[in-house]
């Protein structure tokens, strides 16, 4: 299927690893210009040289999303590289095992400006370029945890859920402007993330990381984890002229771990 997002520029953070880095990877193929964001230079490095071994002209800057003038700053160098922000994926976030109730004001604090603020703030900044084009998309990485509830999550599940309610309500907002905002939930997908909780949760599902995982997967209906490719090939396909009339939605894709009429 032909996307027509050849020369399009995309800004992706959290894009160094896992579910970002898969997403980086699917605009590379799709020939796309890349801004991409991460904590982690050497991972961020090794990633761009990756993407640019592909063909495609790569910024990749060292940011943390929780502070105002990194994101500021990458954003000017997409604007002074590429002249336009086309698509903008917040995928940057982060999960724990284990709050609660007694999850401390710091950690709180923390995930809420990660996990939430940081794409408040990223869709503050670029949505004035993508008005000046009467054309943009924005696709947030949320989580079947922003509308499936578990124990033990309950400050990620929480700006989760509040990721999911802020893609709808600016979809609402920028629908004049012909930019469309949806989220994307994934469930259980292999990433660097979902290796640390797993290796958390040694004991409580299984001896061992694989223990871990098999246990999770053979409670899947489709009986395994998802991969990074099958949530990308979602969040290109929203960007794409393809999904014109798609605002507003969250897409889970999560091999029918969420069971709901609605």
């Amino acid at each position: 299927m032909e996307l027509g997002l050849h020369g399009k520029s995309v800004f992706i953070t959290g894009a160094s690893k896992g579910i970002g880095r898969g997403i980086a990877e699917a605009f590379a193929a799709e020939g796309c210009g890349l801004t991409i964001c991460a904590r982690d230079a050497e991972a961020l490095d090794e990633a761009a040289r990756a993407l640019r071994a592909t063909g495609v002209e790569v910024v990749a800057l060292p940011t943390d999303v929780t502070k105002l003038a990194d994101l500021r700053r990458a954003v000017d160098q997409a604007m002074a590289t590429f002249g336009r922000i086309n698509v903008l994926v917040n995928n940057a976030g982060e999960g724990w095992l284990g709050r609660s109730y007694d999850t401390t004001e710091d950690q709180w604090e923390y995930s809420i400006q990660l996990n939430l603020l940081s794409a408040v703030r990223l869709t503050r900044m670029v949505v004035p370029h993508m008005r000046t084009l009467s054309h943009g998309r924005i696709i947030n990485i949320a989580s079947v945890s922003g509308h499936t509830m578990a124990p033990g999550v309950a400050d990620y599940q929480t700006t989760k859920a509040a990721m999911i309610a802020f893609s709808k309500s600016m979809s609402l907002d920028l629908a004049p402007d012909k930019i469309l905002v949806n989220s994307v939930c994934p469930g259980p997908v292999r990433t660097p993330l979902w290796d640390r909780l797993a290796d958390s949760a040694i004991g409580r599902f299984g001896a061992t990381r694989e223990e871990v995982y098999a246990n999770v997967g053979a409670q899947m209906p489709l009986g395994r984890h998802g991969t990074v490719e099958e949530v990308a090939a979602v969040v290109v396909f929203l960007a794409s002229d393809r999904a014109s009339f798609i605002t507003g939605s969250a897409y889970d894709v999560d091999g029918g771990f969420t069971k709901s009429t609605f």
